[in-house]
């Protein structure tokens, strides 16, 4: 198994000092190579689009930028510029973050290649999910983490503060409200400041949000994946409408792992490759993911898009050199 403390061990000996004397590690070499072992292995061009937001800190300071979004277009133009011919993998390691944006993305891969597999060797939640449902397969291991898509709002409170609420908890809510003040008027009042802090509009929005990313990942489902497929069209319409269900799962950061795609009746027509079967594709996958993961941890990037065609946009937390004041003497 080539694991964390192997990889590490691999960076250490790439130490040297410059001139100035400072220590750095040729930590992009070690990972780079990494990427090249597993292209070497299958034989197609590789993408990384890897997010550091198992990191809290990092994540805090990094802000809404986490998040999978439409800035995120540049990075995924910029690593697919110089690919060759018409297959390619991605590696997703992201807590997802907008449709609209995943949208762009599906597009713009499968504008240039004809097949495109996504690996997941840790985590591809929400909205990176449905990036990765985009493909003609997922490649997965035992720690690998899918996750449910229905739609998530931040809503804004009185005291400036704010909190996620899944957007069926949002109609479930509103319908729960409007069938008790419907038996009983007098229950408006305590109604009253729990419905005061959705905008009028949000109910739709809730509603159309849901909509969409069923619609998006049966669309890509029925397209792709199934392509040659006669029920591509009911088996689509499952696996979207089940993980797009948040009263199937009751928890947005639910896993959906290897076994619940083999076990759960609506899942089991995804067409995934469970890499602990292959020994060495499973081995060079996590010695890559590892050096991603020290990439993040030793240097300030939080958003990594890179192929092995020496192409790469590394997004990094500004570092701020504070000036040291020396007080006067007395």
């Amino acid at each position: 198994m080539n694991t964390w403390n192997d990889v590490m061990q691999e960076v250490q000996t790439t130490k040297r000092q410059t001139p100035e004397g400072r220590i750095i590690f040729d930590i992009d070499g070690v990972r780079r190579k990494k990427m090249e072992a597993v292209k070497e292995y299958t034989k197609r061009p590789l993408i990384i689009y890897a997010v550091d937001f198992l990191n809290h800190g990092k994540a805090q300071a990094a802000g809404p930028g986490i998040g999978l979004d439409e800035g995120d277009k540049e990075g995924f133009n910029e690593v697919t510029e110089n690919i060759q011919g018409d297959k390619v993998d991605v590696l997703v390691h992201s807590p997802g973050g907008r449709a609209e944006a995943v949208q762009s993305f599906v597009e713009m891969l499968r504008n240039k290649f004809q097949s495109v597999r996504f690996i997941v060797p840790n985590m591809a939640k929400s909205a990176a999910t449905m990036l990765v449902l985009s493909g003609d397969e997922i490649l997965l291991n035992n720690a690998s983490e899918l996750g449910p898509i229905d739609p998530q709002f931040i809503i804004p409170k009185g005291d400036g503060s704010r909190v996620t609420a899944p957007a069926q908890a949002i109609i479930d809510q509103f319908e729960k409200a409007q069938a008790n003040i419907s038996k009983d008027s007098k229950l408006l009042v305590p109604w009253l400041p729990i419905l005061q802090q959705y905008g009028p509009s949000l109910y739709q929005e809730a509603q159309n949000a849901i909509a969409l990313s069923k619609e998006l990942v049966e669309q890509w489902l029925a397209k792709y994946m199934f392509k040659d497929d006669k029920d591509k069209t009911t088996k689509a319409k499952s696996i979207a409408g089940y993980l797009g269900d948040h009263n199937n799962f009751k928890s947005h950061a639910k896993r959906i792992g290897l076994q619940d795609i083999t076990s759960i009746d609506a899942l089991k027509y995804l067409k995934h490759t469970n890499m602990e079967k292959d020994i060495e594709l499973n081995n060079r996958i996590w010695g890559l993911y590892h050096a991603i993961s020290i990439t993040f941890g030793m240097t300030p990037a939080f958003k990594m898009f890179e192929s092995t065609e020496k192409r790469a946009l590394i997004i990094s937390l500004q570092v701020l050199e504070m000036p040291i004041q020396i007080p006067p003497k007395v």
